[in-house]
């Protein structure tokens, strides 16, 4: 990250890193484990890990005030029916002030060379740019962003496609998925 884009990021106290996490994939916490020297069964350590039904139902409303419209839950769970219910989503673990637990006191990551794709990506985010990140508002190219986000929407396509065909919906699933793909991933 250049010096510039790290004051524009500190100016904002990087609330990016405060608000609801990113969807991790297999391949993030594979590399962020690996980098962080630690296992497979250590992934409640670093991540959240709930249903899809649960995080939109519970943790969302309860931790940021957002909701999702009934017709928005309603469409999910006709299209998706049980994968929705019990699909496992695995988010960043948060602090109680819903900061990301690799964010450091100076607002740097201390996981930034293998963040997750989402964040190597923001403020491109696959509904769109967050306008209100000032990276935005100051005209800061976001080209590697861009090539960031096409490969976050090509391992998250991948991630839940070996989501579901194994139909991960536990923990044990999830370690045991992860342990399959250690050694592919880097």
């Amino acid at each position: 990250m250049s010096k510039n884009i790290l004051d524009i990021c500190r100016r904002c106290g990087a609330k990016c890193c405060k608000g609801p996490s990113p969807t991790i994939t297999i391949f993030d916490i594979i590399r962020i484990l690996k980098f962080l020297n630690d296992r497979p069964d250590s992934i409640e350590k670093y991540f959240e890990i709930y249903t899809h039904e649960y995080y939109v139902k519970h943790v969302l409303p309860s931790r940021f005030g957002i909701r999702l419209s009934n017709n928005v839950e309603e469409l999910l769970n006709r299209r998706l029916g049980d994968l929705y219910k019990n699909l496992l989503i695995v988010k960043l673990r948060k602090r109680s002030d819903n900061s990301c637990i690799f964010l450091t006191d100076d607002y740097r990551c201390s996981i930034y060379d293998v963040r997750p794709m989402a964040c190597r990506a923001y403020p491109m985010k696959i509904q769109g740019v967050d306008n209100d990140c000032l990276l935005v508002q100051e005209g800061i190219e976001l080209s590697e962003e861009k090539v960031f986000l096409e490969q976050y929407i090509r391992e998250l396509v991948l991630h839940y496609e070996i989501f579901v065909k194994s139909y991960v919906c536990s923990i044990r699933d999830l370690v045991r998925v992860v342990e399959l793909f250690w050694n592919a991933v880097s």
